[in-house]
């Protein structure tokens, strides 16, 4: 009876201490900025803070926009980035010279101008003497001077 007692007196203070409150809801602030970090080939590569919402457009502005060798193909610009990233603007890529002594028919086909059977013509000529100058492409009938222009920058020997 003396425990029943004891217990009665006890019940309210361990009552009043120990129940557990309802779990109050967390509430997370998110941060108004971010920070983004930039390199390759942008004028002023480096860490910057931007809106939360920013996006890669944006954050290339920040960077005092990008370089003319730059080469945004693969960027969706309109992309919104995520705190931390590190964004890397890569550098076109060097176009390589089609040898105008070496080169397949398709590869030849792919210069302007040129068709396959030019391509043919041009496979011809090179077998019965080989291109010294670039200029000796003109050999090959079809290719004058007009369309020598429109190609050299894009063959090689």
């Amino acid at each position: 009876m003396r425990k029943q007692w004891l217990w009665l007196l006890l019940l309210p203070l361990c009552l009043y201490m120990g129940i557990p409150q309802a779990p109050q809801a967390m509430v997370t602030e998110r941060a108004e900025t971010k920070t983004i970090e930039i390199k390759g080939e942008v004028n002023k590569p480096g860490v910057y803070e931007v809106a939360w919402e920013a996006t890669i457009d944006q954050v290339l502005r920040e960077a005092n926009d990008v370089t003319e060798d730059a080469d945004l193909s693969s960027i969706n610009q309109t992309q919104v980035i995520e705190n931390g990233t590190v964004l890397i603007i890569p550098k076109k890529q060097e176009q390589q010279c089609i040898s105008i002594n070496t080169a397949s028919a398709e590869q030849l086909d792919t210069l302007p101008g040129i068709g396959p059977k030019i391509a043919q013509r041009i496979i011809e000529e090179r077998t019965s003497a080989p291109f010294v100058l670039l200029e000796d492409i003109k050999r090959v009938k079809g290719i004058g001077d007009k369309l020598f222009e429109k190609m050299k920058d894009k063959i090689c020997l």
